[in-house]
């Protein structure tokens, strides 16, 4: 359509980007009118993300006279390296939306949004998009354009136009622009245009056809977006290319995945050891022992008085002895208890709370 050509503003003492339209795109009165009434659309808006048109004219060769941009390298250039990062694409597309925005506010269709349309330049830590080249704009509503004839009705690049804008069923507006900004989203993730050939017939069959998936590890969500702003009916598309932009903002963002309430730890303390089965306490022979001596002396007594006294004071003897000698006997061989001294396992007296505690 046209070249670009660095060039000196000797009136305001400044370097311009020149373009020259293709001469065989304004041959006849009837385009040149239709050129001058668009530059004049163009040069009256205003925005942070719009080249804006200093000047134009359809004088001898026509041409528009834009800002030169000395740091800015254009999409296209960029995109010949391959794809670029999805976050890095969002954020192109996204400014590029505010400028398409703001244009069709102001009733103008772009119709050529395109890589080598859009100027990336540094700001700050940032990029900054700047969408240009508005030489074949027209009204929002095409119906309320100059009639057009075929050469008119195919102006722009025909890998990003519209499906819409091949036939004459639909009478395109605003969200031509925004197909066209989604084949420019769908460059910048996979490295390539979604419909691409040398052959006008080859493009226009392309266009008809569904468009290829994108790369598989892009965001599902992301390739929705895509998918939506590639939709061949304009009223099942995004209906503005801002609502594209910030739905391809959102399909970047962390998902926000519910994470289940968990309760407060409730602080512990160590568990008690559970106290050990008590020990049976060891009980001492000796007692039995005792009790057999005592007996075996109170029987040697009895035998040494049979011979020293006679048998009546002897049973006399017998009879107030053997009550005694069987009671101690009994006391000795009777049951059996623990030391007072053993403490026994859970003694609360002793050690309070129950816990074991060690005899002495």
């Amino acid at each position: 359509m046209g070249e670009v050509w660095l060039a000196i503003d000797t009136r305001n003492d400044r370097e311009v980007a020149i373009k020259l339209l293709a001469r065989q795109a304004l041959t006849d009165p009837e385009l040149q009118e239709r050129f001058r009434r668009e530059c004049k659309i163009a040069a009256r808006i205003w925005h942070p993300h719009i080249l804006p048109v200093w000047d134009y004219s359809v004088q001898g060769r026509p041409y528009i006279v834009m800002p030169f941009v000395e740091d800015g390298t254009d999409l296209a250039s960029i995109l010949n390296s391959g794809p670029i990062a999805p976050e890095r694409a969002v954020n192109i597309v996204r400014q590029v939306a505010s400028a398409l925005d703001a244009a069709h506010r102001a009733d103008l269709r772009h119709r050529d949004v395109k890589p080598s349309n859009i100027m990336i330049r540094p700001d700050g830590g940032d990029e900054k998009a700047l969408l240009f080249d508005w030489g074949i704009a027209q009204p929002v509503d095409a119906s309320r354009a100059a009639p057009v004839t075929r050469l008119d009705q195919l102006v722009g690049t025909p890998a990003y136009i519209a499906p819409e804008r091949l036939s004459d069923k639909v009478t395109p507006d605003h969200r031509a622009d925004v197909y066209s900004l989604a084949v420019v989203l769908f460059e910048c993730l996979a490295g390539h245009k979604p419909f691409d050939g040398e052959d006008m017939a080859v493009l226009t069959a392309q266009v008809v056809r569904d468009p290829p998936p994108l790369p598989g590890h892009l965001p599902a969500a992301l390739r929705d977006v895509v998918a939506k702003g590639l939709v061949k009916d304009p009223d099942a598309r995004w209906q503005s290319a801002g609502e594209m932009g910030a739905a391809a903002q959102a399909a970047l963002a962390p998902a926000q995945v519910p994470v289940a309430a968990v309760p407060p730890r409730l602080p512990t303390r160590p568990s008690a050891a559970l106290p050990a089965p008590p020990v049976p306490a060891t009980v001492s022979n000796a007692p039995r022992i005792t009790a057999v001596a005592a007996l075996g002396a109170v029987a040697a007594v009895l035998l040494l008085l049979l011979d020293a006294v006679d048998s009546t004071t002897f049973w006399l003897l017998l009879a107030l002895l053997a009550p005694g000698g069987g009671l101690v006997g009994l006391g000795l061989w009777g049951p059996r208890r623990a030391r007072p001294d053993t403490v026994l396992p859970g003694d609360p007296t002793l050690h309070p709370g129950g816990f074991p505690g060690v005899g002495p």
